[in-house]
């Protein structure tokens, strides 16, 4: 499924952008989302036994165990 949505780029990048999927003879929102694609998979946090820190989507800068002590700490927190 495919989601349309809305933004503002610089007019350098949107330029390259266009020539680019021009190049491919592809449409420009397939340029786009190859790329969004591609930086989301080099930035993303491994998915596996993290829980808290993988929940987080890659937020929490911290060890797994260093979350769970923290989370601890507070009063009441994981009685929910």
């Amino acid at each position: 499924m495919r989601r349309k949505f809305s933004t503002l780029l610089d007019e350098r990048l949107y330029d390259r952008t266009r020539c680019e999927a021009i190049r491919q003879g592809r449409q420009i929102a397939d340029v786009v989302g190859d790329a969004l694609a591609k930086y989301l998979d080099s930035t993303a946090v491994a998915s596996g036994p993290e829980g808290v820190v993988a929940e987080s989507w890659g937020i929490l800068k911290l060890p797994a165990q260093q979350v769970r002590e923290l989370l601890v700490e507070e009063d009441g927190l994981l009685d929910s």
